[in-house]
């Protein structure tokens, strides 16, 4: 899970998000990221803004409420190695007591990115290349017993969903580096598990 430090200036300058041009000023933002205020910087003439920057949210900004951190912004802070249609698949996940962001998880979000049918947390468990695409070229080829298998079209993602044991099995069949992802924490963890594969590395979803 992501534990940032407190007031810690993000100014994304990672591929997953367009560096700020030279002479470009930062606009920062602060957002609550596990009950901790966290200071950040981005580009808000990015030609991208408009895509991900939801109406409610540009209103929001407008009406007085504009030191909130847009939330393409914040998931961006969290997934730093992916792109913008990459991080397609998930959303940011709220701790609705504290108003604070907890990490991210798979679903569809609602206009401030906040995940409609939250389930539990995402973390990143391998980022070798290798067992991403093994994952996906095993997605395609076969059928898993027990285990629900999703493409994303736009975000190039193959998500495996099931059992922690369906879902170990089906990696440990794979082989090399996907077998490798099969034993980590995350995937064997709890009753059910969901496994992604996009952008050259593999994140599992489950509860906690």
């Amino acid at each position: 899970m992501f534990r940032p430090l407190c007031l810690a200036i993000a100014l994304l300058t990672a591929p997953a998000a367009p560096a700020l041009a030279q002479d470009a000023e930062p606009t920062f933002c602060t957002a609550r990221i596990n009950n901790r205020d966290v200071v950040m910087g981005f580009d808000k003439a990015e030609a991208r803004l408009s895509e991900n920057y939801s109406r409610r949210e540009q209103l929001a900004a407008r009406v007085g409420r504009g030191e909130a951190c847009p939330s393409y912004v914040v998931l961006r802070s969290l997934t730093p190695e992916l792109n913008d249609e990459e991080r397609g698949p998930f959303c940011l996940r709220h701790d609705e007591d504290s108003e604070s962001v907890i990490g991210y998880d798979l679903g569809p979000r609602d206009a401030y990115g906040r995940c409609e049918q939250p389930s539990g947390v995402c973390q990143r468990v391998n980022r070798t290349r290798d067992a991403s695409v093994a994952i996906a070229g095993a997605a395609a080829r076969r059928s898993f017993q027990g285990v629900e298998t999703v493409a994303g079209s736009k975000s190039g993602a193959v998500i495996l969903s099931g059992s922690a044991a369906t879902i170990s099995s089906a990696l440990g069949s794979i082989g090399g580096a996907a077998a490798a992802v099969a034993s980590a924490p995350a995937v064997i963890a709890g009753a059910a598990v969901s496994v992604v594969a996009v952008g050259g590395a593999v994140y599992a979803c489950g509860g906690g």
